[in-house]
């Protein structure tokens, strides 16, 4: 056995690893070897120390902790489960059918009642352009090519002005 080995067994008697017959053999050989005593008996004082220089440590939660959390999770969902399994009562009904019935009846409503004529936005179309558009002060026409390559909107904008506004425009 070497060094190393022998201080560990001295280390385990001290610490009480050693089963019955083995304690006792290394009890006897501490009896002959001065070293070795030596070795037990500081290995025994800083022992001593420790457990004397320990603070006590308390778990803040039981061993069983993590398992009721988890029971406690699965009897959560057990309950919701329930809780979910319930059958509707008349007001859930009530919401669940007759709401989407109202909507949709609201819809079929809302269209048949829409215009079915196009209402008069004043355009109108010429034998010579395709789309005119006045209103008020603006005219507005459209010309296509006979491709469709090519579309041109003339924008025509008169003016009403008077003779005097006139000669400070031509100016």
């Amino acid at each position: 056995m070497n060094e190393n080995e022998i201080q560990l067994k001295v280390q385990a008697l001290v610490d009480g690893e050693l089963t019955g017959p083995e304690a006792k053999e290394w009890r006897g050989r501490l009896e002959t070897d001065a070293g070795l005593k030596e070795l037990h008996a500081r290995l025994t004082a800083v022992r001593g120390l420790m457990t004397g220089a320990e603070l006590p440590r308390t778990l803040p939660e039981s061993g069983d902790f993590h398992w009721s959390q988890i029971s406690k999770a699965i009897e959560r969902e057990e309950r919701q489960a329930k809780h979910l399994a319930r059958p509707a009562s008349g007001a859930n009904w009530l919401l669940r059918w007759v709401l989407p019935l109202a909507g949709v009846a609201c819809l079929m409503l809302f269209l048949t009642l829409q215009q079915t004529t196009r209402p008069d936005l004043g355009i109108s179309l010429g034998s010579d352009h395709e789309l005119e558009l006045s209103i008020d002060d603006l005219d507005v026409m459209t010309f296509n090519t006979g491709d469709d390559a090519m579309s041109v909107v003339w924008l025509d904008y008169s003016l009403d002005l008077q003779q005097d506004e006139m000669d400070l425009w031509l100016d």
